[in-house]
């Protein structure tokens, strides 16, 4: 029986694009296959793809490929869909950013908006002294009055950095993705974002990003993908 819905690895790196991945695209779009994604979003950092050559790695693959971007900024890093084109000179002035993107019809997520909070370490913040984080004090953070959405499921995120950014998106009221972070094959696939109603190309993706029904989940995933 044919599913109702559709899952795309929303945050993926290649070699091509970002010097710490171990997995050029191809690598990246077999597993992907292996793994039965109907998608995935190539988000190398700082580096944009040609959407024409994304275009045909779909045709030949079967399977939707599109590109976004992992943007370093001051405030943050933040995941960007539907624009193709270098965000560099943008990257220390989120006003203006925001609107360029808003232009461009795309859309902002915050990427594990709390990675350096809930850093693994030897030692718990309570066992070093440190009062407990609160989300609700977090989700003051400027970044989230700019950012569409919040990543929630992120492949090498640790589970009190996912519940915390569950947390925050109530709190927020933003929506919720989900993305592998995967730098190498064994990890694509590992989060998704579901999209409940069919994704027919990159700007009904978008689209969807921001008013449709989507959530993001974590997904147990083999490592026997390309013979690993």
């Amino acid at each position: 029986m044919e599913k109702s819905y559709m899952e795309f690895d929303l945050h993926t790196h290649t070699s091509q694009g970002s010097a710490c991945s171990r997995m050029n695209i191809w690598d990246l779009i077999q597993a992907a296959c292996e793994r039965r994604l109907d998608g995935v979003c190539i988000t190398d950092h700082d580096f944009c793809w040609n959407p024409e050559e994304l275009a045909k790695y779909s045709k030949e693959s079967g399977i939707q490929v599109y590109g976004g971007v992992e943007l370093s900024t001051s405030m943050g890093e933040i995941l960007i869909y539907g624009v193709h084109q270098s965000l560099l000179h943008l990257r220390e002035d989120l006003p203006a950013l925001i609107q360029f993107v808003r232009e461009q019809k795309g859309v902002m997520v915050a990427a594990h908006p709390f990675r350096s909070d809930f850093a693994l370490s030897a030692f718990s913040r309570e066992e070093r002294g440190l009062e407990p984080i609160e989300v609700e004090e977090l989700c003051r953070r400027p970044l989230f009055g700019y950012v569409d959405s919040l990543e929630i499921y992120n492949g090498r995120s640790s589970w009190r950095e996912i519940c915390a950014a569950k947390d925050a998106a109530k709190i927020l009221g933003k929506k919720g993705t989900g993305g592998s972070d995967a730098h190498s094959i064994l990890s694509v696939g590992s989060c998704v974002t579901v999209f409940e109603d069919p994704v027919v190309n990159e700007a009904h993706l978008v689209g969807q990003l921001l008013t449709g029904r989507i959530h993001a989940k974590k997904k147990e995933v083999s490592r026997n993908v390309l013979g690993m």
